[in-house]
């Protein structure tokens, strides 16, 4: 069939106009999620590397009323992770170790003989996640921690390991801490300076580093953490402010390899360009990081992630759905920032989103972005039943609360019951004000949850508090009961004269 000129404009102009409706569409669902104060931060999204959309919004600093710009940083979480898969497989293309190697062989001081970088990069070595940390931590409480302090947390916990090596799937941050040392052990220098010189510069990413309680960077356009609290929708508070996250921000904040990199949505589009033209690493190799891993079964290693099912490779998830194309892709959340890192393989697709309040919706947001950006459907998303019975408690009353639980509870369709989302709901309107409320709300999750050490704790944490001391002790003995281990409750109960 000949094309004529008028052909060619009507075809330019239709796929000019389908372009503009998926923009369209996708700004329209950044516009509701900023609305409803569940996203303050950057959104990109680049097609052949270059920018087709892109938006900066909320507050980067509540205190100085400091705007998020296309400039501000953010810490990655754990998109932090495929940088130190990075790392490996630059070590296993110059043939500086193999990836069924020994762990032992480059960490001599490690007792397990079993377990291979593979399988840590894969999440399949059945290691325990940071709960090796437990002990060390309970028994110096102003220790900071790092990637040296795991080798003797695991020799030193008899539960290290949670199944036998290639077995299962099952995330362990451990796991990347060790592969970050293996990295130092190799290249003789640390793992931050291998970062910045290997993939940081090479990759054109001037404003990306590492940071951490004991790697301290002054850089004025980082963003600070926030929690975002349902029943409030308008209090960002700073989360290095709440005590409850003091373990995991600085204690564990040490930790390099699962996480620590702050960096920017343009840096990370240099990144992403870098990978495609193989200015990193070879095509081949990173190729290696996109295949499913297998377990010792022959199946393929399968995570559960939102509402799409993706299999896991070397540091990178593989979605499921191939109906886009190959995309991979890795999401990071910690208190004060959840974040996304998408990349459609076949259509050179890009979707990045920082956002720098904690927010459940904030991954299936950045899933939806890529569907939208190919003609499909933003991805159903389900309520929060903790979210609902809290701001009902704020909004209306105690007994309308319990009515809306009681209709929604079994709505497996439409609303999601989860723990930690009922727990930080309670300590968060606890702590601002809604000290009644909150402890409906944390009651509940022991009803809820019986069988939670944490729940009890929460719950014993608030009746302290509150002057409560006898019944304090009981929710504390009850965590303790559940976890012989824990560090919060043992403290709780000598402070309150109950152990």
């Amino acid at each position: 069939m000949k094309i004529t000129s008028f052909t060619l404009f009507l075809i330019l102009v239709c796929t000019n106009a389908f372009s503009q409706n998926q923009l369209h569409r996708i700004d329209s669902l950044i516009t509701v999620k900023l609305s409803d104060n569940e996203l303050s931060g950057n959104v990109l999204v680049a097609e052949k590397g270059k920018i087709i959309y892109q938006k900066s919004a909320g507050l980067a600093n509540t205190q100085t009323r400091t705007l998020v710009t296309s400039a501000t940083a953010f810490q990655l979480a754990s998109v932090s992770k495929p940088f130190t898969s990075l790392a490996i497989l630059q070590l296993y293309e110059k043939g500086k170790l193999r990836l069924n190697d020994p762990v032992k062989k480059y960490i001599p001081e490690l007792h397990n003989n079993s377990i291979t970088i593979s399988q840590l990069l894969s999440h399949t070595s059945g290691l325990a996640d940071l709960q090796i940390l437990e002990k060390p931590a309970r028994e110096d409480t102003s220790k900071v921690f790092t990637i040296y302090d795991i080798p003797s947390a695991i020799n030193n916990d008899k539960n290290a390991f949670r199944s036998a090596p290639g077995e299962k799937w099952s995330y362990s941050n451990s796991g990347y801490n060790l592969l970050a040392l293996i990295v130092e052990k190799i290249s003789g220098i640390h793992f931050q300076d291998y970062l910045s010189r290997h993939i940081f510069k090479p990759a054109g990413m001037p404003h990306t580093y590492v940071s951490t309680p004991l790697i301290k960077v002054h850089d004025p356009n980082r963003a600070a953490g926030y929690d975002y609290f349902s029943f409030a929708p308008w209090i960002w508070q700073r989360t290095d402010s709440l005590p409850y996250h003091k373990v995991e921000l600085l204690k564990l904040g040490g930790l390099i390899g699962m996480s620590g990199i702050v960096s920017t949505t343009e840096d990370l589009l240099h990144f992403d360009k870098a990978l495609y033209a193989g200015k990193i690493i070879k095509k081949a190799t990173l190729e290696l990081a996109f295949t499913p891993v297998r377990l010792n079964s022959g199946e393929l290693a399968v995570m559960g992630w939102k509402n799409n099912t993706a299999y896991y490779g070397l540091g990178w998830n593989i979605l499921r759905d191939t109906s886009m194309g190959k995309v991979v892709f890795h999401t990071g959340g910690m208190p004060g920032v959840v974040t996304a890192f998408i990349r459609n393989l076949s259509k050179n697709q890009t979707v990045i989103l920082l956002n720098n309040v904690t927010h459940r919706s904030t991954h299936g947001t950045a899933m939806s972005l890529m569907y939208l950006l190919n003609g499909g459907q933003a991805q159903a998303e389900k309520k929060s039943v903790a979210n609902e019975f809290a701001r009902t408690l704020i909004k209306k009353s105690t007994n309308e609360a319990w009515a809306r639980f009681n209709t929604i509870k079994t709505d497996t369709a439409g609303f999601q019951l989860d723990e930690r989302e009922m727990n930080i709901a309670g300590i968060g309107m606890y702590f601002n004000g809604y000290k009644t409320a909150a402890m409906e709300v944390l009651r509940l999750n022991t009803v809820l949850f019986p069988n939670s050490a944490n729940v009890y704790d929460s719950l014993g944490m608030a009746l302290a508090d509150a002057g409560d001391k006898n019944n304090a002790i009981l929710m504390y003995r009850k965590a303790l009961a559940l976890n012989p281990k824990s560090i919060s409750a043992i403290n709780a109960l000598k402070n309150l004269g109950g152990e």
